[in-house]
């Protein structure tokens, strides 16, 4: 099958890749001269796409583009040049003057036949799938972009100006009272109310300008050329046209808006960074909007019926509170800033006295490292006047030096003008309960269970929803850093699930990296909202301690009595709405549903009788072997394939169970005792067969052993199989993305003299791309291309173009697949390698093996 190492072409790269293939690819290709812009070679698709006869020896931008006096100020030419021909392809996109078509091009510099060098540029013509996009970039009710595309316009504006120093304008601005809208009319009505808006702010939009609903009720508008008080007064324009026609709310305004309008040569900012400093600007609107409406439903509350009197002595109230419970009961004058706090939180914590002038510094000063800044920013949201209560755990240090975790509570009471007078709250010790999780701070896994029992104990009438987080990928962070920093990670996230919750929800650390959140009378539309925002929380990426990670989070979601009536009952359903997300795709909330337990089920017992399989020496596994030829139908190798025989379930299907081994941490070992059995059967083949190849599939998780190399050899060693009579196996869906990472691993294998295969080609990344750079020994193109090779042109000549790449740069080609004598036929004449298919042989046994091929 792979029996000669690669070697260099003999073709004439003119000839070949002219002549023979270009001329059949829908797709536009030509190349030009990088010093005078010459076309040397057009392919004929490019020439109709164009309407050229016979292009060659005129200037690209004269023929290809309208309205260019010289050389385009997009052409990739001068980039090309800098970045040098090893350099990976470059991709962009073009909107073409000509034609007016849109193009995804991919640019590099190739060795032409005379041995100077030249443009290659390959263009796909995307315009159908720009038109089909649109609809998904666009909100539904309001025909305003979406987050992601208005984010995606933010970014080019912000780049656009930034190049010609013209100014920009971000207004971002949401509706005042829409829950109130919803409630007193009906969502048809705030609905009409968003479209409303939209549509009157739409109306003093310009070309060029853009608008973009980021959420619920809050949208975004870009005004490019426009200064902050062209783009003050274009959006009061729009507030006066909804006065009158908007009758719903009874806000003088329809919407509050926010300005922000960047130094054109200002320093840079993230689109991030952008939507955080306007959304500020919109805060500080919204405070006073708050502010007026307190003081007018002060001015005209209705006055107090006459009765009875209930007056108190103030005095000998915050001691009264202070002797009534375990926590630590606290005020703030925020008139002096003086802060009174019980004397035994004094005792607790060594405080200088009751009364602490600077308690900021003070008690700031008995806070872990880590937390300080968490404590910092819920006080200074405080002072600032940016929130009116608080909610933050942290750790502090006792009198003996011990880290005590703590749950601070706060309100702010303002006076008739607004004005921050008084801020009171509790303390609560949580090292006193035993019942917090000494990472996070939160409750643990046992309260967790007690506060769901006892809710569904008192039947209560709204119902009770339960939510289970896990972090997704979580032990990649561990391996980029350490468990310490994991650690870390596990904090913060907890953070902002508390941060996040909506009221009535209580969030608790269970085990690992899952946390449970029980919502009191949660319903479906807030649950979805709670996990949106902790969605779009995680949507960049984090810093901790000056390092970056990035993380997302997968959600199983299941309701009472609905979904289960106990505790275990639902929490079992949570967990299988859990794990349903996590296999598909992750970052995602999965609300349980019966559909979904079966296979939650099975997949819950294949794991444990896995588990089981292999304590017990892989029991119940096998090797098939799959046939491979040469084109003239010699035996080459074969393929190690596993199954697996399950006494509870019969014969399970290697996609299935290896799945479930990778996820489960169990592929490490299995993948060793693959890879054993698969050297030790090539051994006795070689008895019989001296030119036996044996190709042994690797799973991703394992090339992140750092012991697989020496494993490897030693494997080699110990059953006396010399390296050149295996290859290793990789997808090109892992291996394209990771290839930078993974060189010096495969530059290992080779070194021990394995040969690496590249396999699924054609169904992952950019293929030609990874080409050029995989030090892979052999490709193997996927079946669905030769599914396709008799009815698909474009099949057909992938197939033929991707057999010619490879041998241009000595890379062996392996065509899987193969089924029916046509499609044999049909690859006859492209000259690949190897064939590996059902036609020449399906996976046997190694007893059956032996007679059948060998």
């Amino acid at each position: 099958m792979m029996d000669t190492p690669r070697e260099n072409s003999t073709h004439d790269s003119g000839v070949w890749l002219l002549d023979r293939i270009m001329n059949q690819m829908n797709a536009g290709v030509y190349i030009t001269d990088v010093d005078t812009d010459e076309i040397l070679f057009m392919n004929s698709g490019m020439k109709k796409q164009f309407g050229l006869v016979e292009p060659e020896g005129k200037i690209c931008w004269q023929v290809l583009q309208k309205g260019m006096s010289g050389r385009c100020p997009f052409c990739p030419v001068p980039r090309l040049l800098r970045d040098g021909p090893s350099a990976a392809p470059l991709r962009w996109e073009e909107h073409n003057t000509s034609n007016g078509c849109i193009y995804e091009n991919f640019d590099s510099l190739i060795q032409w036949h005379d041995g100077r060098l030249v443009h290659f540029q390959h263009s796909l013509n995307v315009t159908e799938y720009h038109k089909l996009s649109i609809a998904a970039t666009t909100d539904e009710l309001t025909g305003a972009l979406n987050r992601r595309a208005g984010k995606a316009a933010l970014a080019e504006m912000a780049a656009a100006c930034a190049r010609t120093g013209e100014p920009f304008s971000l207004c971002m601005f949401d509706v005042n009272d829409l829950k109130k809208t919803n409630d007193h009319f009906g969502h048809a009505a705030g609905d009409q109310l968003l479209v409303s808006i939209a549509e009157a702010v739409r109306g003093v939009l310009q070309e060029g300008d853009v608008l973009c609903r980021l959420s619920g009720d809050e949208f975004l508008a870009l005004m490019r050329g426009a200064p902050r008080e062209q783009a003050v007064q274009r959006m009061n324009t729009a507030l006066a046209a909804l006065h009158g026609v908007q009758a719903l709310s009874e806000q003088a305004d329809a919407f509050s808006f926010g300005v922000l309008t960047p130094e054109p040569n200002g320093p840079a900012r993230s689109v991030a960074q952008l939507l955080s400093d306007v959304d500020e600007k919109l805060y500080e609107k919204k405070r006073r909007l708050h502010i007026a409406n307190a003081q007018y439903a002060l001015l005209h509350s209705p006055q107090r019926s006459p009765g009875v009197d209930f007056t108190y002595d103030t005095i000998y109230l915050l001691d009264a509170l202070v002797q009534s419970t375990d926590d630590y009961v606290y005020v703030c004058n925020m008139k002096t800033g003086v802060f009174c706090y019980p004397q035994a939180m004094v005792d607790e914590f060594d405080l200088p006295g009751r009364v602490i002038a600077n308690a900021a510094a003070v008690w700031g000063a008995k806070v872990h490292p880590n937390d300080k800044q968490a404590f910092l920013e819920a006080n200074q949201e405080i002072t600032d006047g940016r929130a009116d209560s608080h909610c933050v755990e942290y750790r502090a240090c006792n009198r003996h030096g011990e880290w005590v975790w703590m749950r601070c509570r706060g309100h702010l009471e303002r006076d008739a003008g607004g004005e921050p007078v008084l801020f009171a709250g509790i303390i609560t010790n949580l090292g006193k309960k035993n019942k917090v999780d000494h990472l996070t701070g939160v409750f643990n896994k046992f309260e967790f269970e007690h506060e769901v029992r006892r809710l569904l104990d008192a039947q209560p009438r709204e119902g009770v929803c339960v939510l289970l987080f896990g972090i997704d990928g979580l032990k990649r962070i561990n391996g980029l850093y350490n468990r310490l920093f994991g650690d870390e990670v596990i904090r913060i996230v907890c953070q902002k699930l508390q941060t996040l919750a909506p009221p009535g929800g209580t969030v608790f650390r269970l085990d690992g990296d899952e946390f449970g959140v029980v919502l009191r009378g949660g319903t479906l539309r807030a649950v979805q909202g709670y996990f949106g925002a902790v969605q779009q929380a995680f949507s960049t990426q984090q810093t901790f301690d000056g390092s970056k990670f990035f993380c997302t989070l997968s959600c199983g979601c299941a309701f009472a009595p609905h979904d289960g009536t106990t505790y275990l009952g639902l929490l079992k359903c949570a967990s299988s709405a859990l794990d349903h997300a996590k296999r598909h795709g992750k970052n995602r909330m999965e609300v349980f549903s019966s559909a979904i337990l079966g296979p939650a089920e099975r997949a819950m017992e294949l794991t444990e009788l896995l588990r089981e399989s292999i304590e017990n020496g892989c029991n119940g596994f096998s090797l098939h072997y799959q046939p491979v030829f040469s084109p003239d139908g010699r035996l080459c190798g074969a393929e190690a394939l596993s199954r697996w025989q399950c006494a509870r379930f019969g014969s399970v299907p290697p996609g299935e169970f290896i799945a479930l081994l990778e996820k489960n941490g169990m592929i490490l070992s299995f993948g060793r005792w693959v890879f054993r059995q698969a050297v030790r059967q090539c051994a006795v083949f070689l008895d019989e067969y001296p030119a036996f190849s044996m190709a042994v599939n690797l799973s991703c998780l394992q090339l992140e052993d750092p012991t697989l190399v020496e494993y490897l050899a030693q494997t080699l060693r110990e059953e006396g199989v010399s390296a050149e009579h295996i290859i290793v196996e990789l997808t090109e869906s892992y291996l394209a993305p990771n290839l930078e990472r993974l060189s010096g691993l495969l530059a290992q294998m080779r070194g021990l003299g394995l040969r690496v295969a590249m396999d699924d080609f054609g169904t992952g990344y950019s293929s030609l791309s990874v080409l050029k750079h995989a030090p892979v020994d052999i490709v193997k193109i996927d079946r669905s291309f030769v599914q396709g090779l008799c009815g698909s042109a474009f099949d057909h000549s992938f197939v033929h173009l991707m057999v010619e790449l490879c041998h241009s740069v000595g890379i062996r080609v392996c065509v899987e697949g193969v089924e029916t004598t046509a499609e044999l036929a049909a690859l006859q004449p492209f000259g690949a390698d190897y064939l590996q298919g059902f036609l020449l042989g399906h996976p046997e046994p190694a007893a059956r093996f032996a007679p059948l091929f060998l």
